[in-house]
């Protein structure tokens, strides 16, 4: 199941214990495959801001930012926070039910 077909079936409120549980896992696996894709992501930056430099730090980060991979780290950013808050939610939620 993909990102956004989870938030919709997790924002359901009459979930059972087990549906929550499998959300949960889901979530927790997605979450653990963005990580190890950032971390790639970062070594590639890593290496760009060595041999792309430019005048500053920041027209390095900006020039960074508009490779395919820089939106991607973008992109994976944003939503490894999203996952993160859903995961707590997800958890308080089984915790209620306990």
């Amino acid at each position: 199941m993909k990102l956004i077909e989870l938030i919709k079936s997790v924002r359901e409120e009459k979930l059972s214990k087990d549906q929550l549980e499998n959300y949960r896992d889901q979530m927790s696996s997605l979450f653990a495959e963005m990580q190890l894709e950032l971390a790639e992501i970062r070594k590639t930056k890593a290496l760009y801001f060595v041999e792309k430099r430019s005048k500053t730090d920041k027209e390095t980060e900006r020039n960074w930012q508009i490779t395919k991979e820089g939106l991607r780290e973008i992109e994976l950013s944003h939503y490894s926070k999203a996952l993160e808050k859903l995961l707590s939610s997800l958890k308080a939620r089984l915790y209620q039910i306990y």
